[in-house]
């Protein structure tokens, strides 16, 4: 605070000096001034920062499921890719012998395109959402090898998806460690911060998409160590869903599954709503279908550091009025926090239909509870109960109230600007 005092000072004393110069001097004062005005805004923001750091530690509940495997608390793993920044990832093209690109194709040309038609369908619309997801700050870039790298190994005896998740993970690593051996002599991987590998619209046993993460998984091209992956692929001809590569790199990002995976995929290779119990239509992370984009949830946006601190309401005494701003814009409060146990808390955020949740059919304040003592893919995050799987009927709209366990949410007053919401405590 005493650096800000001083330059307050100095500024004062720079003006009050400014009207006996000549305008040569006063110009140059002038410019020192708004300098040292634009420091001292910097300064002060670097001290609110600080402020809501220690404001919000009660309500930034570690990882609990251990410091190297993707969760709901914090910090997240520096294992995994950066959140802000610019991020590489190498996008390879595969096919097999008995599953070639375009069957019956042999124009280079037309391969060619195809991989261009599969890079728009599914890349862009990820990177799109990524850069959404964190307000501008994420910068993602795909870096793509035009062309079909075709496997050394027979597709349904090494690659295909397989009914155990150890075995799957096995035969997807083998596919990404092949892929990236075939694309090293024309690919420079030296700054490449995760792979995506993707196979053929043909080869229908490569179904969705899956996340290969260090420090069980560690390709090594180009003399460097790269610990993040994905492999997707499709079946019956169909490209994979356009948002199924920004799921995966999420947990690249660190975030966990929130849909429930021990639910089996059908003949079809598609997942039940069942598996939607704990967080319903809500999320990249947590919509298992990701037919419909939503939002990504405020608590995931902390974790990656999209939210600031001065942009969470850590609540420890009641009752508590808080103003929230719809997630979907920039800036002002987006989340409340109420901390429950050392593990568990009350998340509050305000979903309006704006941005990727343009398609809910009802806006409002959205309650849900965090824990990050479970595992991904068991529920870390759950949205109202758990027996029904929670749509956009969870959202509370003016005068709805949310109740669990003594806890109460209340949207008081609904606004252009937000939901002002009150929470009370047993």
């Amino acid at each position: 605070m005493w650096r800000i005092c001083v330059l307050l000072l100095g500024v004062g004393l720079l003006a009050g000096c400014a009207s006996s110069r000549s305008p040569e001097q006063v110009a140059v004062l002038g410019k020192y001034v708004a300098d040292l005005r634009e420091r001292m805004n910097e300064l002060q923001e670097e001290v609110a920062e600080l402020t809501a750091h220690r404001e919000v530690a009660a309500c930034r509940l570690p990882n609990q499921v251990g410091a190297d495997r993707i969760s709901v608390g914090f910090p997240i793993s520096p294992e995994r890719i950066p959140a802000s920044g610019n991020v590489n990832v190498a996008v390879l093209f595969v096919d097999f012998q008995e599953a070639p690109a375009l069957q019956g194709g042999t124009a280079t040309a037309d391969k060619q395109t195809l991989t261009h038609e599969i890079f728009v369908h599914l890349v862009s619309g990820a990177e799109r959402h990524l850069e959404a997801m964190s307000y501008g700050t994420f910068d993602v870039t795909f870096r793509p090898l035009h062309r079909w790298l075709r496997m050394p190994h027979s597709l349904s005896a090494l690659y295909a998806d397989s009914d155990s998740n150890l075995g799957n993970a096995i035969s997807r690593s083998m596919l990404i460690d092949d892929a990236i051996g075939l694309a090293d002599p024309d690919f420079n991987f030296e700054d490449i911060d995760s792979v995506v590998v993707i196979a053929t619209p043909e080869a229908d046993s490569i179904r969705r998409g899956s996340a290969l993460l260090s420090p069980d998984w560690h390709f090594y091209p180009d003399g460097q160590t790269i610990g993040n992956a994905i492999s997707l692929g499709s079946s019956d001809g169909r490209f994979p869903d356009r948002l199924t590569i920004a799921h995966e790199l999420g947990h690249n990002l660190g975030l966990p599954d929130l849909y429930d995976t021990s639910v089996k995929l059908d003949s079809e290779g598609n997942l039940s709503d069942e598996a939607d119990r704990f967080a319903g239509v809500f999320g990249l992370m947590a919509d298992s279908s990701s037919n419909s984009p939503t939002e990504m949830f405020a608590w995931s946006r902390w974790q990656l550091g999209w939210l600031r601190d001065t942009q969470v309401a850590c609540v420890t005494t009641f009752p508590t009025s808080v103003q929230l701003t719809p997630l979907a814009i920039p800036g002002g409060i987006k989340a409340v926090v109420v901390p429950l146990t050392e593990t568990t808390a009350l998340v509050v955020e305000s979903r309006r239909i704006l941005g990727y949740d343009s398609l809910l059919r009802k806006e409002g304040a959205l309650v849900y509870k965090i824990d990050t003592s479970v595992h991904s893919g068991k529920g870390p995050i759950v949205v109202g109960s758990v027996s029904k799987p929670p749509d956009d009927s969870a959202l509370l709209g003016p005068g709805e109230a949310w109740n669990s366990d003594g806890y109460s949410v209340t949207v008081k007053e609904v606004t252009p600007e937000g939901d002002l919401v009150e929470i009370t405590a047993p």
